[in-house]
């Protein structure tokens, strides 16, 4: 299998990872700018009424920075995969499948902020996984998917492709970033490395599909931006139908119990369903972003999320700060049952895990147990679960001593 060089991806990673070591908790008043810019600090609360009010207000605040950098990111992927299709080749194809991977991590960041209270669009825009032959030819079928088949999908638009989406049940996927991550890298055949899809699929001259292809990967990514740009308005200020505002209407305490359970909730996904149940000897084997390859980034950039609101704090993919109010920390400082030193020692334990499993995550899926790679990955995962563990337990904790 083919890898991506995405060396600048892997140094923007390091930076980003660094936005959420213990210097720059926001409620640490640590961010260390240069000397000739004013040191910026959360608000300090009067009671912790307020503090609960201040909680809610700069998370409704950092899933509006989230998703505008979601919506960013998705149209720069936008134009990187018109350039592709304009023009195929390898460059060009290399570089609409970093735009993919920058697009995931704001998505990824914003998991946290998906919960009851939202219209479940998550389907749309992230469902997975996604079964290769029900699009387009697979290594067992080179006839296979709707791609190829002009009866059963006449005209490819967005409007057929919505429409068709789990239109025969939950395995029908057939839009989302997963999709869009499918038809960029293709099948992913080996137990380690991403699809070696070539660019050639989108020559006219090269494919008969070509054209067909091009259509169905630029309907899913404009299909992408719409979804994003709902996402968008549901977190502005001011509208009190939208998300932001049925949150902030709410009484404080059942605010922030949502708020806490879907923290736990994605936790605990990740350590449970997403780790441990995969490790387990026998069971079957599944992966998010299967076809580049890129699942160690799904759970770093999750993590970073929760780790997000902890601090209080976004900053974009620029490295600037786009928000800055209370967090969890210091919310948890309010509260006396709460140690906020064991709190910020369990998210950064968290935050450390996430970092040092490098990948690659289907190594996991190999009958080989003995191999040096399957065991390291599977002492990487498992660490990162077993830090996820007190991490879902203390922010239940927290709930309970709200109530």
């Amino acid at each position: 299998m083919k890898f991506l060089n995405i060396t600048h991806i892997f140094f923007l990673h390091a930076i980003m990872c660094q936005v959420f070591l213990p210097p720059l908790f926001a409620q640490d008043g640590l961010f260390a700018p240069k000397k000739s810019v004013p040191i910026l600090k959360a608000p300090k609360p009067k009671s912790l009424q307020e503090a609960k009010e201040l909680f809610i207000k700069n998370y409704a605040d950092i899933a509006g920075a989230t998703s505008k950098s979601c919506l960013d990111q998705a149209i720069a992927l936008e134009k990187a995969i018109k350039a592709f299709l304009r023009k195929p080749s390898n460059e060009t194809h290399r570089l609409a499948k970093i735009s993919w991977i920058n697009a995931r991590f704001p998505y990824l960041q914003g998991e946290v902020f998906r919960m009851k209270l939202i219209a479940d669009t998550d389907g749309k825009i992230n469902g997975w996984p996604v079964r290769p032959g029900i699009i387009d030819y697979t290594q067992n079928d080179s006839s296979a998917g709707l791609i190829q088949n002009s009866e059963r999908l006449p005209s490819i638009t967005k409007d057929s492709i919505i429409k068709m989406n789990l239109s025969s049940g939950k395995e029908q996927i057939i839009l989302g970033y997963h999709v869009i991550e499918f038809l960029l890298w293709g099948e992913d055949n080996g137990i380690v490395g991403s699809g070696d899809r070539s660019f050639k699929d989108y020559v006219k001259s090269e494919n008969n599909s070509a054209e067909r292809r091009a259509q169905f990967l630029m309907n899913c990514t404009e299909i992408l931006i719409n979804d994003l740009e709902n996402e968008v308005s549901e977190w502005k200020s001011g509208n009190k139908n939208n998300r932001s505002g049925r949150l902030q209407a709410m009484p404080v305490d059942d605010a922030i119990a949502l708020i806490l359970e879907r923290i736990s909730q994605l936790s605990s996904s990740i350590s449970s369903s997403q780790i441990d149940s995969i490790i387990v000897d026998g069971s079957k084997f599944t992966e998010q972003s299967t076809y580049s390859d890129t699942t160690h980034f799904d759970f770093l950039h999750s993590i970073a999320g929760i780790s997000n609101l902890f601090a209080g704090a976004y900053v974009g993919l620029d490295g600037k700060i786009k928000v800055l109010g209370l967090g969890l920390m210091g919310l948890a400082e309010e509260i006396n049952v709460i140690n906020s030193d064991d709190l910020r020692s369990i998210m950064n334990n968290a935050m450390r895990a996430s970092q040092n499993f490098k990948g690659p995550f289907d190594i996991l899926s190999s009958k080989d147990k003995k191999n040096q790679l399957y065991l390291d990955t599977k002492n990487s995962v498992t660490e990162l679960s077993d830090a996820l563990k007190p991490l879902t337990s203390v922010v239940n904790d927290l709930g309970k001593s709200l109530k």
